[in-house]
């Protein structure tokens, strides 16, 4: 009878990790909300979702011309079709974001335990997680937009050129959060598990085939330095080049040049033209570059003569070397490969490392009195901790609002409500959000492209001829354009209200709101 009795009570083991389970629930809980997320669909998800929501067959998205282009990111996509097939709730999207988010919380601090030892006690690793928790709350980010710029919202946690792990959308390059992963696996000695995240990091966004080539490099490095074996170094080595062979392979044919002036044209129109801001170091290079190379600097002093050291210096000496080359010789191929991405890894280590050293420094120098009045101290950061939750929650709803009230909203509306099979529309070229709120097609816009370089010639050959129409001088220009669009398949034209076009023959206005947008049928 004791015995039954006692195999009901849960084992100290048992209750340890379960109290460890709630407690990680509940700071990822609020790192995701202080986070903050931007509403569904954004920016970049008006791309990345696309191929997925047409295989599901949401809308008509499956008519759409760039929806069956070939697709950089087959996994992402599969992710998002089995999403909306199985569950239909957008929500997910939010849940997926907020687990990665986590993955992103518990490396980090992980790392900083892993060099510093900050759960040496409850209020040693309450502290880091607040500071942490703050350093990458979107109200930090609100305050340094309103007082610096935009440049500066991502000072502490995102690379430059725009490129950082989370961002404020769930899409690929989100993943790269695994990247963090493999780093606390491999400081763990679990050099063999360290791999797969690397791998899956990959695999959803290839940009990151760089950066786990240079990681997983470090690792054999640092392995074979402390071995002086070959065996274990290589083995892994080769496990990570299995794993990516296949998402390589597929990248190895996206990008497979079809003729020498193809190839050598789309790259041009991609870093000059749609993505300069990503490609080109003279146009993201600002002071907000000098203070993410002074953090990295000394987190790589602090951390000196330990892996985590390793893991800093090498992988900045490569972004250095690598951004130095492009610069010098102005190649496109190097500049699409992003070197400089590397610092979208490197920022937030640095930032956790310089955070993990302060904390513990602070212990050692005060630690009697914080440990005396730890209730006060833990308190402290809940009630921190919950504010800025609460302002990240905030700021998303405020976004939200915005976005459902925005001009363009009821006619997007009207779109959705009276779409059907066969409609090609032509919308503003800033008009990004169009697609995923109606689910109808459009002839192109601005925001989302193709990658493959016969592709991107023909999305810069409709962007031109849209351009055409919305930037016509005259209503003569624009009725021409219009006939021109007519015989490549548009059938809607989306027209600001007061266009010098709207009076064109061959338009009839099915939809009307002023000061807003109109939706004109395009008559043959």
């Amino acid at each position: 009878m004791n015995r039954i009795y006692r195999m009901m009570i849960p084992s100290e083991q048992n209750q340890a990790l379960g109290r460890s389970l709630v407690f990680w629930v509940l700071w990822i809980g609020m790192f995701t909300l202080a986070y903050s997320q931007a509403p569904l669909y954004t920016s970049n998800q008006n791309q990345y979702f696309l191929h997925g929501l047409a295989k599901a067959g949401f809308g008509f998205l499956d008519e759409d011309w760039l929806a069956n282009t070939l697709d950089p990111t087959p996994v992402f996509t599969w992710l998002v079709f089995l999403s909306y097939r199985l569950f239909a709730w957008p929500p997910i999207f939010y849940i997926y974001f907020g687990i990665l988010a986590g993955v992103y919380l518990f490396s980090l601090s992980g790392i900083a335990d892993q060099l510093w030892g900050i759960y040496r006690s409850r209020t040693t690793r309450w502290v880091f997680l607040t500071l942490l928790t703050g350093l990458n709350a979107a109200a930090l980010r609100f305050v340094f937009v309103r007082a610096l710029g935009a440049n500066w919202a991502y000072l502490f946690d995102g690379g430059v050129a725009g490129q950082r792990l989370l961002g404020e959308v769930l899409q690929p390059s989100t993943f790269g959060v695994l990247l963090l992963l493999s780093i606390y696996l491999f400081l763990q000695g679990r050099a063999y598990w360290s791999v797969i995240p690397l791998v899956l990091a990959a695999t959803v966004h290839p940009t990151y085939l760089l950066s786990a080539a240079v990681l997983t490099a470090v690792y054999l490095g640092v392995m074979l330095w402390e071995q002086r074996k070959l065996r274990q170094p290589a083995l892994i080595g080769l496990l990570a080049l299995m794993g990516v062979i296949p998402i390589l392979m597929h990248t190895l044919l996206v990008f497979q040049p079809t003729a020498g002036y193809i190839i050598n044209r789309a790259r041009e129109l991609l870093v000059e033209f749609r993505i300069p801001h990503h490609a080109l170091p003279a146009l993201w290079w600002d002071y907000t570059v000098l203070i993410k190379i002074a953090l990295i600097a000394a987190a790589i002093y602090f951390a000196r003569g330990r892996r985590v050291g390793a893991l800093l210096w090498f992988p900045f000496i490569v972004a250095v070397v690598l951004t130095i080359i492009q610069i010098f010789t102005q190649s496109d191929t190097l500049a699409l490969i992003f070197p400089w991405r590397l610092s979208a890894v490197l920022t937030p280590l640095s930032s956790s490392v310089l955070i993990g050293k302060m904390v513990v420094w602070i212990d050692n120098r005060f630690g009697e009195a914080l440990h005396r009045n730890e209730r006060r101290v833990l308190t402290i950061c809940i009630i921190l901790s919950i504010l800025l939750a609460l302002a990240g929650a905030g700021i998303f709803s405020v976004n939200q609002e915005e976005k459902a009230n925005s001009l363009d909203r009821p006619m997007m509306a009207f779109a959705e409500e009276n779409g059907a099979s066969g409609q090609n529309y032509l919308i503003p070229l800033h008009m990004q959000d169009f697609r995923l709120e109606t689910g109808l097609p459009v002839f192109v816009e601005f925001k989302s492209i193709p990658y493959r370089d016969v592709d991107v010639l023909e999305w810069y050959r409709r962007v031109s001829m849209a351009g055409r129409l919305y930037q016509a001088p005259y209503q003569g220009a624009g009725c021409q354009a219009l006939a021109e669009l007519s015989a490549e398949g548009v059938t809607h034209v989306v027209l600001p209200y007061d266009h010098t076009v709207k009076n064109c023959p061959n338009l009839e206005r099915i939809y009307l709101k002023f000061e807003a947008y109109e939706i004109h049928r395009l008559l043959p």
